[in-house]
């Protein structure tokens, strides 16, 4: 039986070649998009998931209210661990780790030599808390001594080219570092990944509570050391972040400080601070997995309930010989299984295609084969939605013919049932126009990016790190002024694309008790702010004399915050340092345009440790070599990197920018598909009234005149979905942009220009079959019909 329904089936597929390749090609382009977004989410969803203990991890993090700004840091004083540990209920264990901070520069092997080798300072519960395998080595004791490293498998082989590295010793700026355990390496969905290890022990030996620096365990005001606490099975996340708040040894709970109690399965897809970060591209590119199966599938019902009255007949002569309607339900139910499988083996083959494309445009690292167990869940999760979706109702239509109407010819599938076939094409470009829409603002959004005054000076300015260079660095700054390619030369201790340094510890002239400014800090000199082109709306620039150093500027918002309507003059203190305030500048940029302008202090320093270059027009390749030389010459063997400030904004936006070029493909695939069942809609209803078009021709109808009576029924469909489609293009992007403290406004030429791209989309695709058909010899068709 199951073998004779298949016969049927592609006997059926073989008679109607234009709507089976579009069926097929529809639903396999369908399937092989949902499956590839559908492992993209799995595989976004999945990180941190492999940790044993994984539902009872939390990382915590800060956040500072100081009036309308709010800053959120990730780093944690080290104490707190301890503490928490020691006086807070629920808490039953803690692990601290801070990243390489320039600590080791380089390490070396048998005289070769490694750079930026990924490092971080961990203590022994980290191997407890995290499921992160020792391959060899002691869990309980990982590390024998201060002079001791772990190295990931990978790491192993590629520094020391064997996989038996246990006690081979590894130069690390000099001092030894014996290899005391073996970890297996980090997965791909971790949020933790490093290559060597070493112990937290090292940095708690460096702050040995002498002169000012206090201990690692009793330093309250340096928010340094990423932390993360295990909690017991019933301990509540927000009464642990309250009992945080009063673990400091005075009692005082300073005000506008929240502490942050974060599951570590949401670090990945959700902000520090606990609102929704990549979450949202998650849930958008779910939803367009699932509305681009949804026009694969409306495709398919629209074309088979279409075809209805095509096999009709054959439904009533079933009935009549003896067939129930059981049997034809899961008759048409097997067809569509064949359809489907076809389309199956179709959409893996595209998916095989385009994986190395997906995964360069998603910097994923996914395979196709039955191993990959994601892949295989996404494949039967699209393939079962989309048949049920698809296949059951057309197989119901098809069943509940009745047979002496079918063989009457008395069967009409007007009324309901070309209503439903008309809803589904408005859903398809209801989705189609959102689609365009979305695609149309994201690059509106990306242009404004690109567009948008920062407020100072970015053109032809590269920044490198001094490194050795820092002991002579005023020297060396004045040298490179003076070189070849290069117009001017100054030094700041911090990105201008990303000024991350933070602190409370601020005092102004008017300061009310309750009073906090949680300021961005850098330090600079006169010719770093005249390099950077700062606009000054009161006071002026440093004048790089002693007098400098009791001088701080700062930006029109922290005037603000501080109630200043005159600075200029005003007691102003930074931690230790006090002075007055001589200049305010401008507000400019000094993050992504994700985050809000918030108060910034510039103090005076005349050589800090990032030394920016700006090269004369023209000559970038002369003024990077001279940068390259007399780096060189303070850091031997150590290779020269820099980065323009153009180079460092462009990676601020990678995550958009990849977004937009998503949003631009599926757009173009959601709009190629539901044109596929258009254009094999059209093609049926011009087929249906060839009769009608013969007798109109020979009662003098021109061709326009056909071709808009074929047209115009499909218009008023598309017209009706634009209408349709708009307050849920806006919801939709209006939320997207809530990311951005700086955005543009949704204005209604985006609709218009989205609603025209509908309508010509539509129109050209429909105005194929009605020309064919306008043009058909009349006579030809009559004597046919």
């Amino acid at each position: 039986m199951l073998n004779n329904y298949l016969r049927i089936g592609w006997r059926n597929l073989r008679r109607y070649k234009m709507y089976s390749s579009i069926n097929i090609g529809g639903l396999a382009i369908g399937l092989a998009v949902g499956i590839l977004i559908l492992v993209w989410v799995q595989d976004e969803l999945s990180y941190d998931r492999f940790h044993e203990k994984g539902e009872s991890l939390y990382k915590l993090s800060v956040s500072f209210s100081s009036g309308t700004d709010v800053q959120t840091w990730s780093g944690m004083p080290g104490p707190i661990a301890v503490h928490a540990v020691k006086d807070i209920p629920g808490v039953q264990a803690a692990t601290r780790m801070r990243d390489n901070w320039g600590n080791i520069g380089k390490f070396t092997y048998n005289n070769n030599d490694f750079f930026d080798v990924n490092l971080a300072y961990v203590e022994p519960s980290f191997f407890t808390i995290f499921t992160f395998p020792l391959l060899k080595g002691n869990v309980q004791h990982p590390f024998p001594d201060n002079n001791s490293v772990i190295v990931t498998r990978s790491a192993a082989l590629k520094y020391f080219g064997t996989a038996d590295v246990m006690g081979k010793v590894i130069q690390g700026d000099g001092k030894n570092y014996a290899v005391s355990g073996v970890v297996e390496d980090f997965p791909e969905q971790s949020s933790i990944k490093y290559d060597f290890l070493m112990p937290f022990s090292i940095l708690q030996a460096s702050f040995g509570g002498n002169g000012l620096w206090k201990t690692v365990d009793e330093d309250w005001g340096n928010f340094y050391y990423n932390t993360y606490l295990q909690l017991a099975p019933n301990a509540s996340p927000s009464k642990v972040a309250a009992a945080i708040a009063k673990l400091r040894p005075d009692g005082n709970q300073e005000p506008g400080i929240k502490y942050n109690v974060q599951p570590l399965h949401d670090i990945h897809l959700y902000n520090a601070d606990l609102s929704e970060g990549g979450i949202k591209v998650v849930r958008i590119f779910l939803i367009i997995a699932i509305v681009i199966l949804l026009i694969a599938c409306v495709n398919y019902v629209n074309l088979s309930t279409a075809r209805a009255m095509q096999r009709a007949a054959e439904v009533g002569v079933r009935k009549i010989v003896g067939a129930s309607r059981r049997q034809l339900f899961i008759q048409f139910v097997w067809e569509s299984v064949l359809v489907f499988m076809l389309a199956l083996v179709l959409a893996i083959a595209i998916v095989v295609v385009m994986i190395p494309f997906y995964n360069n445009l998603t910097e994923k690292h996914l395979s196709f084969g039955l191993q990959n167990l994601q892949m295989v869940f996404a494949i039967g999760l699209s393939m079962l939605v989309t048949l049920i979706v698809a296949g059951i109702y057309p197989a119901v239509i098809l069943s509940s013919f009745n047979p002496l109407k079918t063989l009457k010819g008395g069967l009409n599938l007007s009324g309901s049932n070309i209503s439903f076939r008309r809803a589904l094409v408005v859903i398809q470009f209801v989705i189609a126009t959102v689609l365009i829409v979305s695609t149309l603002v994201v690059g509106q959004q990306l242009r404004y990016i690109k567009s948008k005054a920062l407020g100072y000076d970015k053109e032809n300015i590269f920044f490198f790190y001094s490194g050795q260079m820092y002991n002579h660095l005023e020297a060396a700054v004045q040298e490179l002024a003076t070189s070849p390619g290069i117009a001017t030369a100054s030094t700041s201790n911090q990105k201008m694309t990303s000024i991350d340094n933070s602190t409370g510890d601020t005092y102004w002239e008017g300061k009310e008790k309750d009073e906090t400014l949680i300021a961005h800090a850098f330090s600079a000199d006169k010719n770093f702010l005249e390099m950077m082109k700062f606009k000054f709306v009161r006071g002026g620039n440093f004048s790089n004399s002693r007098a400098d150093s009791a001088h701080f500027i700062i930006n029109e918002t922290a005037a603000k915050m501080m109630r200043m309507e005159d600075p200029i003059g005003k007691k102003f203190r930074l931690w230790s340092m006090e002075g007055t305030i001589i200049g305010v500048v401008k507000d400019f940029h000094y993050a992504s345009l994700h985050e809000k302008i918030g108060p910034l202090v510039i103090h005076y320093r005349p050589s800090s440790d990032i030394v920016y270059v700006k090269t004369k027009p023209g000559e970038i390749d002369k003024a990077v070599a001279s940068a390259e030389r007399l780096y060189k010459r303070y850091n031997t063997g150590f290779p020269f990197r820099y980065d323009f400030i153009d180079d460092n904004l462009n990676k601020l936006y990678k995550l958009d920018k990849r977004t937009g070029k998503l949003f631009n493909y599926f757009a173009g695939i959601a709009i190629f598909i539901s044109c596929l069942g258009l254009f094999g809609l059209a093609t049926f209803a011009t087929g249906q009234r060839v009769k009608e078009i013969g007798v109109r021709k020979v009662l003098g109808a021109s061709v326009t005149n056909i071709v808009t009576l074929l047209t115009s029924d499909f218009l008023k469909i598309v017209i009706v979905s634009i209408v349709l489609s708009v307050p849920i293009a806006w919801y939709i992007m209006n939320r997207w942009l809530e990311d951005y403290a700086y955005r543009i406004t949704i204005n209604w030429g985006v609709f218009i220009l989205a609603g025209g791209l509908a309508v010509i989309v539509a129109i050209l695709t429909v105005s194929f079959q009605a020309i064919k058909a306008a043009l058909a010899n009349p006579v030809r068709s009559l004597k046919t019909e």
